[in-house]
């Protein structure tokens, strides 16, 4: 007896549960941001309307990503060729943001002048070294994107997704 079944591929599944990690802190960057909206009352947050209406812009637009890679990752698991689209269109979108914020600290960081300066709670340690470090984090969620996009766009990958496609059709 032989299992006819489709396998995802391990990248795949990689690249899922990666996805799911990166859905999962959206979803608490977003809940964290509603409430300190709402239901905070600090003056470090500004109780402007325009202010306000423009980050709970922001938090609907994660949400809906959160959403938007829920749903990719159940489609992933099922084969689904929208989802392996989905998973291009998400890593254009990281590659984008995390590339230009990578480019913005780094910028930052020379264009600031404070550099060199220490930082308060540990003298050996200096911004640009912090500056650098977020630079790095944000250049290592970059090339996941890069890598989603290259990789749902493999040959074999595709062809994965296709032969799944085809055995639903027929």
């Amino acid at each position: 007896m032989t299992d006819d079944r489709l396998h995802l591929p391990t990248g795949a599944v990689i690249a899922a549960v990666i996805l799911g990690l990166m859905a999962f802190v959206g979803l608490l960057l977003a809940a964290f941001s509603l409430i300190a909206q709402f239901f905070i009352r600090s003056p470090l947050i500004p109780h402007i309307p325009i202010v306000r209406i423009v980050a709970a812009g922001f938090d609907a637009v994660v949400l809906a990503l959160v959403v938007l890679a829920v749903l990719t990752i159940v489609g992933l698991f099922r084969l689904r060729i929208w989802a392996r689209y989905s998973m291009v269109l998400l890593g254009l979108l990281d590659f984008l943001v995390f590339g230009l914020m990578t480019a913005g600290v780094l910028i930052a960081r020379v264009k600031s002048g404070m550099a060199s300066m220490p930082m308060p709670n540990n003298p050996h340690l200096t911004l640009g070294d912090v500056l650098l470090a977020l630079a790095a984090i944000y250049g290592v969620l970059a090339f996941i994107g890069l890598w989603w996009m290259i990789y749902f766009n493999a040959k074999s990958v595709r062809q994965v997704f296709a032969d799944s496609e085809a055995r639903l059709t027929s």
